[in-house]
């Protein structure tokens, strides 16, 4: 195994866990990463860089926020900084290229294209599939991304690797979003506010009162339209993502169990414990011990 290699599978089994320590710079390029490479994992994850991939073929279900999206290549997949991923499963056939990118390089993009047409659609829909007649122009997109990322004597390297994406974006990407562009859909922009609000409170804002009021809506709208949109009640989101939360912590933490329910702002442990038992079947010792 070359260098090179060896590098490329460290970086990539570990990637989920532990980003920034293993990638010590703002963009990474992964290529031709098929089923066999991937890890095996099942418990959820959170980023601390964000990944777009790009899948050539096969078929490809995950997890993300808690919202699960299940597609077949080719396609565009966008994890940002601090989402959670679950892998649920992978065909044989899968092959994609990664491209991994700090929370810096990111925001410095967009900055760049914020005015894009399609833009709020490709924030809402991490997944979106590539028309088949500009597969060719991805396969040039990466193919030339990573002849610039091999240029490490360039000192204008980052530039040179943003303005390469943002071109792509005005110039083919955008394209893959048309098709999930629906400005005019209020119940999907509610929904989509009311889930980065949960996501940004629930440690703290436990009730549906709390969310309905800082939208502006009743809570039984509020309900009933994110149900519609997600398959999920609005309730069940806070309960959710602390459920989430929780496992999170007690599988990639050295957090005690009573730190843990002080952080997640539960009256003690006692109750934490409970809560925690009626929602996943067994206590959080015994979840992180498992």
């Amino acid at each position: 195994m070359t260098e090179e290699s060896s590098r490329l599978d460290y970086g990539y089994v570990n990637l989920p866990m532990n980003v920034d320590e293993i990638l010590g710079k703002d963009f990474w390029i992964f290529d031709n990463i098929t089923a066999s490479m991937l890890p095996s994992f099942t418990e959820p994850v959170k980023l601390t860089a964000s990944i777009s991939i790009f899948v050539r073929k096969g078929h490809f279900k995950f997890s993300n926020n808690l919202i699960v999206y299940d597609f077949d290549g080719p396609a565009i997949v966008n994890i940002r900084n601090g989402e959670t991923l679950q892998l649920l499963s992978i065909s044989p056939d899968f092959s994609a290229s990664f491209i991994v990118m700090s929370k810096f390089f990111v925001e410095d993009i967009f900055l760049h294209i914020n005015d894009m047409q399609n833009l709020s659609a490709m924030s809402r829909h991490p997944v979106a599939k590539i028309p088949i007649d500009i597969l060719p122009k991805f396969e040039s997109l990466y193919k030339s991304l990573r002849l610039v990322s091999s240029d490490i004597g360039n000192p204008q390297l980052l530039k040179a690797l943003q303005h390469s994406i943002i071109a792509f974006y005005y110039r083919y990407a955008y394209r893959c979003y048309d098709l999930l562009s629906n400005g005019g859909d209020t119940g999907a922009r509610l929904s989509d506010r009311f889930i980065k609000l949960v996501k940004d409170k629930f440690k703290t804002e436990r009730f549906l009162e709390y969310y309905a009021d800082e939208l502006g809506v009743t809570p039984k709208h509020l309900s009933r339209t994110v149900k519609a949109q997600t398959g999920y009640s609005a309730a069940s989101w806070i309960e959710r993502f602390l459920i989430l939360e929780a496992k999170i912590l007690l599988k990639s933490t050295n957090l005690t169990i009573q730190q843990i329910s002080d952080t997640l702002n539960f009256p003690t442990q006692s109750f934490f414990g409970k809560y925690f038992k009626k929602n996943v079947g067994v206590s959080p010792k015994l979840y992180r011990n498992s």
